[in-house]
């Protein structure tokens, strides 16, 4: 209500209580006025503003934790990164340790596996991620230079494989052992002569087998040993088998363990069918018996 001079406000309470008068200047009740239409008029404007920062500010914090949780994730691959490869480590030292490969403690301390040391999950930044990635760089680095040591031992045992293969270690024909390797009275002259390897006796035609890879490298008669076969194993061992009946093998032939050579015959200066067997390194005769595993 107006009146000369100034406004009367009235406010009406509820119950006993009386109204509530209120007196204002004219120029005091424009100023509220004004004041109260400012705030109904800025008031939406206020609080869009307050929502969408309200907004945008919980959006950052969704963004926060999820690459916080994204940095907690890599880091545990990068662990896990590091115990394999500390694993294949441990393995590449033993495999040489085991190969007798000299450089075998080098080769276990070539590169050092250390940890990602990251903060604290709620302070994950990008230096976070560039740690990562320099840790990633190194284990890569570490992860080729296991692969050409693991390439390496292959090849060194590999090559073990083919030693292996390639060593007389089987009986090659079966039979009885007439003449051990040594020396003996010569069935012929009655002298004590060096016998060079085993003779071992059975039927004619009992199957001859040979006790290693390797490469025929002579199939020829002979006037003591008769019908004789040899085989070039490789790593300076040869062996030779005489007084055969029949040869199924020609020189240059590759032969495998256990594939037939010869028949077992009394050629040459026999008395009797029987296999003269010499087992030779760097052509120097060796006791066969120390190759015979089975």
């Amino acid at each position: 209500m107006k009146k000369a001079g100034g406004y009367t406000i009235w406010i009406f309470r509820g119950g006993p209580f009386k109204p509530l008068k209120i007196k204002l200047p004219e120029r005091g009740a424009k100023i509220l006025f004004t004041v109260l239409l400012v705030i109904i008029v800025t008031f939406p404007f206020i609080t869009f503003n307050y929502i969408s920062k309200s907004l945008h500010i919980l959006r950052m914090e969704q963004e926060r934790k999820a690459q916080t949780n994204h940095v907690a994730s890599l880091n545990k691959k990068v662990e896990e990164f590091q115990q394999q490869i500390q694993r294949l480590k441990e393995f590449d030292v033993k495999l040489r340790i085991i190969a007798n490969l000299e450089n075998a403690q080098e080769t276990g301390s070539f590169l050092g596996v250390g940890g990602v040391t990251p903060r604290e999950p709620e302070q994950g930044t990008e230096a976070d991620f560039q740690r990562m990635k320099t840790e990633l760089d190194r284990l890569c680095t570490e992860a080729e230079f296991r692969e050409k040591s693991f390439q390496e031992l292959y090849s060194f045992l590999e090559g073990k494989k083919r030693q292996l293969s390639s060593t007389p270690s089987i009986w090659p024909v079966r039979g009885w052992l007439t003449s051990g390797f040594g020396y003996r009275i010569d069935p012929f002259t009655g002298l004590r002569q060096f016998h060079e390897g085993l003779d071992i006796a059975n039927r004619m035609g009992t199957p001859i087998i040979a006790p290693a890879d390797g490469v025929v490298s002579r199939c020829s008669n002979t006037f003591g040993f008769g019908l004789i076969v040899e085989i070039n194993h490789g790593y300076g061992i040869l062996t030779r088998y005489g007084h055969l009946s029949k040869a199924y093998v020609s020189v240059g032939q590759r032969i495998k363990r256990g594939e037939r050579l010869a028949a077992m015959g009394n050629s040459g200066r026999a008395t009797g069918p029987h296999l003269h067997y010499e087992v030779r390194l760097n052509n120097v005769p060796l006791n066969p018996m120390n190759y015979i595993l089975n």
